[in-house]
């Protein structure tokens, strides 16, 4: 018997077949390009104003949404709050002009522009496009902002190692990018990396086990509850988390089973020793939602009840956001008025 198909699934499939090799851009379709970004560095990178939609020829007036967050950056709020002691919060100072780059590999740009938004890594600040679901970063603007105590050739050699490849902008893109000054107006290329690869850049360099620090077994309270967890982003690692040491300022509290480093649970779902998933097309993943990639070892007795502890410890970390965000805002009120 033959089922019968809507018409609308028939349009939704075909659509996304016509969409899907757009998209989904992999060695396959590299080109290696070198110097494409000509970037001068007088320049300047300015936190954006906004509009979302792509219009072909400057003049533009951009229009960045805010990105809405599911879960916070604590280090975040307490940089915003010591740049807004006795200034104006209106005020920006300008961002470090991007270095002169040459790309590692951009593939072909994806056909849909997408709408210009800022997301927040590392505690910085960063323009993005919302494209296929996920955001697709500026990427001089996050290598500067955010890798800029690296090299280009430590950078390189990690994008080589992880299977990285990036898009390129198409013009409408640029042209926003130009007009909310995260790129200089006389840039003529760049390129777009996924929240994704970015996060997986950072974790390589930024949280390698050797730049974490190490906690002393003494300095743990004495029978403080631990247990095994672990994940499966980008392969798999093991470790063991100790909730009494969480704090929404230090949220250092899992311990790597294979290199003894500590890390935050938004940090751990991103720190690997294996090499298994370095060729596989990664998409989705943001740090910040640490508890869907975070869980209690199979066999650890009683699972149930050491999953609860870690809802509880999200619900704790989403309670002292908002009540962090709440001082901010009074903060600024206050500064508004004096």
């Amino acid at each position: 018997m033959t089922e019968y198909v809507t018409p609308m699934i028939s349009t939704v499939l075909k659509k996304y077949q016509t969409s899907a090799t757009k998209s989904l851009q992999g060695p396959g379709h590299a080109l290696t390009t070198a110097g494409v970004l000509d970037i001068v560095t007088n320049g300047r990178s300015e936190s954006p104003g906004l509009n979302g939609k792509c219009q072909a020829s400057p003049p533009v007036v951009a229009l960045i949404k805010k990105e809405i967050l599911s879960s916070p950056e604590p280090q975040d709020l307490q940089h915003h709050e010591c740049s807004t002691r006795g200034t104006p919060p209106q005020i920006y100072s300008p961002a470090t002009p991007p270095r002169e780059l040459s790309q590692p590999i951009l593939s072909v740009a994806d056909a849909g522009c997408g709408e210009l938004y800022e997301t927040k890594l590392e505690g910085k600040t960063i323009g993005c496009f919302s494209v296929g679901g996920e955001m697709r970063l500026c990427l001089p603007q996050f290598l500067n902002n955010v890798l800029n105590d690296f090299s280009l050739e430590q950078i390189n050699r990690i994008f080589d190692e992880l299977g990285i490849y990036c898009s390129q902008c198409t013009h409408d893109q640029l042209v926003e990018f130009k007009a909310a000054k995260i790129l200089p107006s006389d840039v003529k290329a760049s390129g777009l990396i996924t929240r994704t690869d970015a996060e997986r850049l950072c974790a390589a360099l930024l949280h390698r086990s050797d730049r974490n620090s190490y906690v002393p077994i003494e300095s743990l309270a004495k029978g403080a509850l631990s247990f095994h967890v672990y994940h499966k982003c980008f392969g798999k690692c093991e470790g063991i988390c100790t909730p009494d040491m969480y704090s929404y300022q230090k949220p250092t509290c899992i311990k790597c089973l294979e290199c003894d480093g500590w890390f935050s649970p938004q940090k751990f779902v991103g720190h690997v020793h294996r090499k298994f998933e370095n060729h596989t097309c990664h998409w989705g993943f943001d740090s910040r939602n640490w508890h869907d990639y975070l869980h209690v070892a199979l066999d650890v007795e009683n699972r149930e009840k050491y999953q609860i502890i870690l809802d509880q410890l999200k619900e704790v970390e989403l309670k002292e956001m908002h009540k962090a965000q709440r001082e901010l805002e009074h903060k600024k009120r206050k500064v508004r008025w004096v």
